[in-house]
Parts: C-alpha cells; structure tokens; sequence
C-alpha cells in the first residue's frame, strides 16, 4: 500500500489534468517508495517547480508519502485505516458505512492498494463515491491481473466503468492497465459498454488497474446494482427483454456454430480442449495487450 514510480507519474498527471488534491482523503496512509534520484527525474518531468522539488526532496526520505501528497497540493491530508497501527489520523473500518462528517468533504479520495482489503466491497465503494465532493475526484492503482493471492479480489475495468456511471453522478475520465514488467507499459482500456464485448487479458506480469472518475452530481448511488454490460446487452436485444425466453431468439448462425463444436467435441474432445487453452493466453491476440480494440498503448505517460 503505497506510492511507487508509476502511481506517482498517474498522481502528478492528475495534477496536470486539472484534479484538485487541495481536500485529500486516501484509504490507508501511503509509504512512499521512490528512491531520491527518480524521484527528481520525474519532477522534472512533470513541471514541478525547482523551488518546490528541493524542498520536496529534503522531506521525502521518510517511510511515509505525506510530503508527496504535500506537493501534490494537499493541504488537509485524511489518512483513513481499520486500524492505527500506522498512525492513520481517521480510524474507520470500510466495511462500515462512514459517519457522516464524511459525507461530500473530499476534493480527491484516493485508493493505492486498499480496497481488496476489504471484504465488504460494495460498502467500501458506496463509501468512497460518498466522501468525494462535487467536480472532485475518485483515483485508484489497484490489483488487476496476476494478484492471486495478494488479497480478497483484483478487480475488471468493467467493475470501475459500471460504478463510476452517470446514474452513479460519476464519469471515468481515465482508465490505465500498467504492466509491471521488465518494462513499465500503460494501455488506456476502452470501455466494454461501447465495444459490446468483453474487455479481457491473460499476459505474464502483474497489472495495475489506474482510475481516475470526476464527480459530476451529487445523487444517491448504487440505487441498482450495476450489470455486466455483455449481459445487459444481450437481455435489452433478446426479444421480449430481460429474462424473456422466447423460442428461436438465438440467432441461426450462432445455433449452427454451436452444432458444429458440439460434433467436434464429440469427435475429438482433447484437439477442442487444446485449441479452447491456446485462444485464452498472452499469444491470443484476443486476450492480449495487443487487441487494439481493447487496449490503446501510451507512449507519453504524461
């Protein structure tokens, strides 16, 4: 839980975009993890004022991110964790709805590695959309792929495009999968909603999810539990409407196809088991970072 390289570069680009960090709330108080010298390249980078990054720099040798969020403009921090073995200024437990002092009170509220702590998610998240103020923001860098293990979930861009919805009183205006491999990639993920198709990947590195989604009305949020957007559209096209089962709405192409792999897997069961494994691997264009339907790669990540 806590800032490295490539959430700083998301954080600063924030910044420049316009995202106020004036009011601050993250889940969790960040350790900082950038050693002194990449630190001053990337603010450098970034247009940090020299006056600003000495004295920045000066500060930022601790275990904790305070001075970064500092920079970042913060001018009231709010560190909130179950717990105050970190010394969190807020101990509130996010399985739990948050008091009302929180309500609306937040320019950012920012998540670096909490949420798939959390066991009751929906209630974290409803917490979340409520402490942000209107014309603020919500940001997270959270587990996407290859997180097994690391905690109760890692999460789909679907996920994050559903909640941060207008019925919700939000709008995603940026969504970035970063693979931390030997080479830091970021692709910009497109929304399943307007590809009608799923968003998928299978790859050989860890991915972070980054979201960034501005608040645009104050409204009561998650009144109806968000769909998966492949279904939604299939129930909305299928005659007589959601749940309907009308005889002969599949159409006769896709009933054709499924009478072919039925003879085929009666005929040759471990060939179809085959080539089903080889169409979901990092070599499936599909279900790759190579599917430019589904991932636009960054080359200035500023």
């Amino acid at each position: 839980m806590g800032i490295d390289i490539e959430s700083a570069r998301f954080l600063l680009a924030s910044r420049r975009s316009g995202v106020s960090f004036q009011r601050c709330a993250t889940l969790g108080r960040q350790n900082y993890y950038l050693g002194e010298r990449e630190a001053a390249g990337l603010l450098r980078e970034y247009g940090v004022e020299p006056g600003a990054r000495s004295e920045f720099l000066s500060r930022a040798r601790t275990r904790f991110a305070e001075p970064f969020w500092e920079l970042l403009g913060a001018r009231e921090l709010t560190t909130i964790d179950a717990s105050d073995f970190e010394g969190a200024s807020r101990v509130h437990d996010m399985n739990q709805p948050i008091p009302p002092d929180l309500k609306e009170r937040f320019d950012a509220v920012c998540d670096l590695g909490t949420l798939e702590h959390v066991f009751d998610f929906p209630t974290a998240i409803r917490n979340c959309l409520a402490m942000v103020t209107t014309g603020g923001h919500f940001l997270a860098c959270t587990p996407c792929n290859n997180y097994f293990g690391h905690g109760f979930y890692q999460f789909s861009p679907e996920l994050f495009f559903r909640i941060f919805s207008a019925k919700n009183g939000f709008q995603v205006e940026r969504m970035v999968a970063v693979e931390y491999g030997p080479r830091r990639r970021w692709f910009e993920v497109a929304d399943p909603l307007a590809l009608r198709t799923r968003v998928t990947l299978v790859n050989m590195f860890p991915v972070l999810l980054f979201v960034r989604a501005r608040k645009t009305a104050s409204v009561p949020v998650l009144v109806e539990p968000p769909q998966q957007s492949d279904y939604a559209a299939q129930w909305h096209d299928r005659p007589g409407g959601r749940g309907a089962a009308a005889a002969g709405s599949t159409p006769a192409a896709a009933n054709d196809a499924r009478r072919v792999g039925r003879t085929l897997l009666e005929l040759a069961p471990r060939l179809v088991r085959a080539v089903e494994t080889l169409l979901r691997t990092p070599f499936s264009q599909s279900c790759s970072f190579r599917n430019r339907l589904s991932f636009t790669r960054v080359k200035n990540k500023r």
